[in-house]
């Protein structure tokens, strides 16, 4: 029997039998490690039987599973180094649920997760609490976690996992295929959030020594030294007060053998960002780690991967939406708010303008992924994912709209090649 066959099968059974519709799925997932590889050209009923048998109990199994037991020996992650493929198909949109429940994607981008929101008062504290839905590439279809950070590698195959409360002191890499941790990274200083370097072979671990989701008015401020502040753009503005953050520092992990690197201390007053939550991310390139500047027009901070303050990398451009440049590295996305536009790199020549609020990824070298007003933007906070055409022309719905993506149990995706 076929996989298709035995997939179809067991759909047919699991109907029958009231057990889950994803069951087959389920199976094929897992027909590796339980070695149900080989079927005879023609199965009896009586074996499509034992096979529901055998699977049944892995529908009561916890569906996050512990870490594989590798016995002592060292623990080698098949990660392998992304390569960007043709996808099977250039658009999968979910209108008809918010939040959506089977994959949103576009060209060469996906949303490969989101969270939810909430305010959280723990012990006097105001927290902002996420819970994250992670997708099944198995399935299409999205799975809420207990993880208290995701972030997913190029590729939809892995994910890196933090548990709750953050920060803390383990890193999970996690199969998004087989659902299960493949590797726990122990950390001395505690970290809050982990983002995959462009490759998806490595991570850079920002470390906190407070929760990184605390309110603004929750956090007991120490200020800084009066800090010099002027720019090109602005060489005489004056010095300003900065806001320490509970930041230490960053770890390089190397996802293959699921080890971190020497810890990198930063000093917290060294930032122009007044968030609490300040993660470190990886330039373009992957060769530096880089820290977004919260003010406009001011180029980000780069580290080297020693923990030493780096120039910018060659080609490193300024950009103010999350899309940035496009692929083949000729345009550039411009800021959020309606209409955005479209520069020409080279000439700054605005080559279109897009209905739109956000431009958030580029699907291809003539599309966006970009957030979209619902009917004549009547409120820009009733908003959801379209794909635009780089003159604004076309305009494809990716998800349904948001009531009002500032109330709380909005959510909020997030997108990585595929």
């Amino acid at each position: 029997m076929t996989p298709r066959m035995l997939k179809q099968t067991l759909e047919e059974w699991s109907r029958e039998v009231h057990v889950p519709a994803d069951l087959a799925d389920r199976a094929l997932r897992r027909r590796s490690r339980l070695r149900l590889t080989r079927f005879a050209g023609a199965v009896s009923c009586a074996a499509v039987v034992a096979a529901v048998a055998l699977l049944v109990p892995l529908v009561v199994a916890p569906r996050f599973a512990p870490p594989v037991d590798t016995g002592g020996s060292p623990v080698v992650v098949p990660v392998q180094p992304y390569r960007q493929t043709t996808p099977a198909q250039d658009v999968l949109a979910d209108t008809e649920n918010s939040p959506p429940e089977t994959m949103i994607a576009a060209g060469r981008v996906a949303v490969s997760a989101y969270f939810t929101w909430r305010w959280h008062t723990d012990a006097e504290r105001r927290l902002f609490d996420r819970t994250w839905y992670l997708l099944d590439p198995v399935t299409s279809r999205y799975e809420k976690t207990e993880w208290g950070w995701v972030d997913v590698a190029p590729g939809l195959r892995w994910a890196a996992v933090l548990e709750k409360d953050l920060p803390v002191r383990r890193i999970g890499i996690f199969d998004m295929e087989t659902r299960q941790v493949r590797a726990w990274v122990p950390v001395d200083h505690p970290v809050g959030g982990v983002v995959w370097s462009p490759d998806g072979t490595r991570l850079v671990a920002t470390a906190y020594d407070g929760s990184p989701d605390l309110d603004r008015t929750s956090v007991d401020e120490r200020r800084c030294p009066a800090t010099a502040a002027a720019t090109p753009e602005n060489p005489g503005r004056p010095p300003f007060q900065m806001i320490s953050t509970s930041r230490t520092g960053y770890y390089v992990v190397d996802a293959a053998t699921a080890t971190a690197g020497d810890f990198h201390a930063v000093d917290p007053c060294l930032t122009d960002n007044s968030n609490v939550r300040r993660d470190f991310r990886w330039s373009d390139d992957g060769t530096l780690v880089q820290e977004r500047s919260a003010v406009v027009r001011r180029p980000d901070a780069f580290y080297d991967l020693d923990g030493r303050p780096h120039d910018a990398p060659d080609g490193y451009v300024l950009t103010e939406s999350q899309a940035g440049v496009s692929p083949d590295g000729t345009l550039l996305a411009g800021r959020d708010g309606m209409p955005t536009k479209v520069t020409e790199l080279s000439t700054g020549k605005v080559v279109g303008r897009q209905q739109v609020l956000q431009l958030r990824a580029w699907a291809d070298d003539r599309r966006l992924v970009a957030l979209g007003c619902a009917g004549t933007c009547g409120s820009e906070f009733h908003n959801g994912l379209v794909l635009v055409s780089v003159d604004g022309r076309t305009t494809v719905p990716l998800s349904a709209y948001r009531k009002n993506s500032q109330q709380p149990e909005a959510w909020e995706p997030m997108f990585t090649l595929r």
